[in-house]
């Protein structure tokens, strides 16, 4: 038997079981008197003992098997919900979690001696339990020997009973990588017929490359959307970090999630963990006051945190909102001042200046370091972990109110449709997520105003440290930057384009405006722009 391939399957499977263990224990504690959750909580720790015990992981069989008897006990009666019964079984999705990792590297399993004997007292507690707890103990498997027993299923067959799920199969993310740069090699080999095939428009080889486009256009879609995975894959994590995290800091917060359905390609939904965790942990921490200064300012002594997803266009927005106490302009403005960022006599910053020196490195609020905060990384990592994933990210806040930020991620990072842009004899390449509109400016050189309305502008030569343009007509890119809107002036706009997205390891002193590179039909290679970091 192939050990190490039935091992990674045994580790998916946990993990997924182990994570809806949070999910229904967070539940349960909201609503104690519901007995639901409890046959679900039965089922998953079942399979994983099965599984564990198959696979010769006994230390995990037996912790999940005791488990399995408390939770036995509460569905007949036996022991009541209580606090303690909650954190024991959150603490025991901790303990099977650390084993089943544990496993996985072939070590041994974390000790577990306090949980199993929490687990006896509350048994023994039990009137008339104590003589069946001993004799159940003596039943138990021990870690090393024997095949784990499981329990009678005798009335459980029904709430067991589930539908017959999708047909699905497990592949190696790495198959389906080198997949997707396969097909991102035929988009451009695609590409470049095409612009042959148009010099000869009716002939064989333009009605050719019609069909081969049609084909490789279903290709790639079907591909990235193999790809594709549910944000509430990262998501679900959250709760049980957010519940623990508010209860060590003393404050009550309900944590929220919406649009879990909405789906991320796999190399985007990857990177998406670390920044939210900054953000979820800094809400927590700093957003929300005590619940004694909520019931003072008027508002419940429970603060809500909301993650949700959106689709909007080519990219996905994740939001995180709290109505704790928001950012205090004037207290940052002083501490940017002390810090020489800004001048003395800078007024108090608006959203996108805030954004831009709270992700300062090492700026932080915090007068002492504690274990959540206080080092000025978290922010600075938000904003540098979602432009290396190609997003952006914004902010808005209201004193007394709230904060919001706004984290807009492509919905794929293999490949984009984009707009081919010429400046001072080079091609650009700006995503279409971004654009709004273009048009044509008179004299953009004194400024551009679109239907009345005047917009900050750059001349993307001036960036490239190419001599001025010729006073005249210029093409103008109007960018839609997140609620506000800026003009890119270029020399020329030379189309759109499916563009495939290559690694690109930039040297340093690569100007932040440079989010990625490609390679255009012609087969030259182009600079992606990431137009949010020149306004």
């Amino acid at each position: 038997m192939d050990l190490a391939r039935y091992t990674a399957l045994f580790l998916s499977d946990s993990r997924d079981h182990l994570q809806r263990c949070n999910a229904l224990l967070l539940e349960w504690e909201r609503a104690p008197e519901s007995a639901a959750p409890v046959a679900e909580l039965f089922r998953s720790f079942h399979s994983i003992k099965g599984s564990a015990a198959t696979l010769g992981f006994d230390d995990v069989a037996y912790l999940a098997h005791v488990v399995e008897h408390l939770l036995e006990d509460v569905r007949n009666g036996l022991v009541l919900p209580s606090a303690e019964v909650l954190e024991t079984l959150l603490r025991a999705v901790d303990l099977v979690g650390s084993g089943v990792e544990a496993a996985g590297r072939g070590e041994a399993a974390p000790p577990a001696d306090e949980l199993i004997a929490v687990v006896g007292r509350l048994a023994a507690q039990t009137s008339g339990r104590a003589a069946g707890a001993d004799r159940r103990a003596e039943s138990r498997p021990k870690p090393g020997g024997g095949a784990v027993p499981s329990l009678p299923e005798e009335g459980w067959t029904a709430e067991f009973a589930v539908a017959r799920p999708v047909r699905q199969v497990r592949v190696n993310l790495d198959r389906l990588d080198s997949l997707v740069s396969e097909v991102g090699e035929l988009v451009v080999a695609r590409n470049r017929l095409e612009t042959m095939a148009g010099r000869d428009i009716g002939s064989e080889l333009e009605r050719l490359s019609t069909r081969i486009s049609g084909l490789v256009t279903g290709l790639q879609r079907d591909v990235l959307r193999a790809r594709m995975a549910p944000v509430s894959e990262i998501f679900d994590r959250f709760p049980r970090m957010v519940r623990d995290l508010a209860r060590d800091l003393g404050k009550a917060v309900r944590f929220e999630v919406q649009g879990g359905d909405i789906e991320l390609d796999r190399s985007v939904l990857d990177d998406l963990p670390e920044p939210l965790t900054h953000l979820l942990r800094n809400a927590v921490d700093h957003g929300f006051e005590f619940p004694e200064e909520r019931k003072a300012a008027g508002k419940t002594e429970e603060g809500l945190l909301r993650v949700r997803a959106e689709r909007a266009r080519d990219e996905v927005i994740i939001v995180v909102a709290d109505d704790g106490r928001g950012i205090d302009r004037h207290a940052v403005r002083d501490r940017a001042v002390e810090r020489n960022l800004l001048g003395p006599e800078a007024p108090d910053p608006d959203d996108a200046q805030l954004m831009r020196l709270l992700a300062h490195s090492g700026f932080t609020m915090k007068t002492e370091v504690t274990t959540v905060s206080g080092r000025g990384v978290g922010m600075d990592a938000v904003l540098t972990r979602v432009r290396a994933m190609g997003g952006r990210a914004e902010l808005s806040t209201r004193e007394g109110k709230g904060t919001t930020f706004l984290l807009r991620l492509p919905v794929t990072r293999a490949i984009v449709r984009a707009l081919v842009v010429e400046c001072g004899g080079e091609r650009y390449v700006i995503p279409f997520g971004l654009l709004a509109e273009a048009a044509l400016a008179e004299k953009p050189e004194e400024g551009i105003t679109l239907r009345n309305q005047a917009l900050p502008s750059v001349d993307l030569r001036d960036v490239i440290g190419m001599p001025p343009a010729a006073n005249g007509r210029r093409p103008v890119v109007v960018l839609d930057l997140g609620g506000r809107r800026g003009a890119l002036i270029v020399d020329a706009l030379l189309g759109q384009q499916d563009v495939v997205i290559e690694d690109l390891i930039a040297p340093i002193g690569t100007p932040l405006w440079v989010s990625g590179g490609t390679v255009l039909p012609d087969g030259l290679p182009a600079l992606i722009l990431d137009p949010t970091a020149l306004f």
